[in-house]
């Protein structure tokens, strides 16, 4: 069952957006009506047509924490590892995830 697991969407995004830019060309994100945000990821920068999306939900609070189904999407539909994403996630929440 999918929980809150104390990451901010702002942390995910810039996680996100490392990951990416070490496998792919570009990356488009923005937020959706509602707690919908999405990703586009581009092979190239100059491709127009994203090879890779994904939706993720957040919390409706202040907090906005990435839920725990959604925090395995970047691993599950790109090249990016679970090893070299949480690496770097835990670098910029400063702890380790449970």
């Amino acid at each position: 069952m999918s929980k809150p697991i104390g990451v901010s969407l702002n942390d995910y995004i810039k996680v996100v957006e490392i990951c990416i830019t070490e496998k792919y060309g570009d990356i488009k994100h923005h937020a959706n009506k509602g707690s919908v945000y999405t990703f586009e990821v581009f092979e190239k920068k100059e491709d127009d047509i994203p090879a890779i999306i994904w939706n993720i939900h957040f919390g409706h609070n202040k907090k906005k924490e990435i839920w725990s189904d959604d925090l395995k999407k970047i691993y599950i539909k790109t090249a990016v590892t679970k090893e070299r994403f949480l690496e770097i996630l835990e670098k910029i929440i400063g702890k380790k995830l449970k």
